[in-house]
């Protein structure tokens, strides 16, 4: 993300937002993205998936269970700061049709759904995740993306 961006609302999938408090792969680029964002936004949807996902981390031991408690307690505590994109029926039924269109899983295709909903009325919104199928399912659908080089080079 360019530094003249700050001004925009940045929407993280789960998986960016969670790459915050990792060693991983994308966590530079996580951080840096979510200290240069004006506004930050998430679909409802990453309530029970910052809980799934974090449990998949620690079974795997890619976290402790300390990490996943601290995560999930950012999450939560953090949610009346962000704003929240609603899973409403329309969001449901574009999802929908994004499953047909590209091959995204569900819970990928209901945040694609909610910020493509959401991008008419903040058309200054950049959608920011880390999921290559994803990322390139929201630059097909013209959803402006944070830039992730390793994902332009196809990796």
């Amino acid at each position: 993300m360019s530094a003249n961006n700050g001004d925009r609302l940045v929407v993280f999938d789960t998986g960016a937002l969670i790459q915050l408090h990792t060693q991983e792969r994308f966590n530079a680029l996580s951080r840096q993205v979510y200290n240069q964002a004006n506004q930050i936004g998430m679909c409802y949807l990453v309530m029970p998936e910052i809980a799934g996902a974090t449990g998949a981390m620690l079974r795997d031991k890619r976290i402790s269970k300390q990490q996943r408690s601290q995560i999930q307690k950012f999450v939560m505590s953090n949610l009346q700061h962000w704003l929240m994109l609603p899973v409403s029926k329309r969001v449901c039924d574009l999802a929908f049709e994004l499953c047909q269109k590209h091959p995204l899983k569900g819970a990928d295709a209901v945040h694609l759904a909610a910020v493509k909903t959401l991008l008419p009325f903040r058309p200054q919104l950049t959608f920011f995740t880390l999921d290559k199928t994803l990322y390139q399912a929201a630059k097909r659908e013209k959803v402006p993306v944070v830039m992730v080089p390793e994902l332009e080079r196809g990796r």
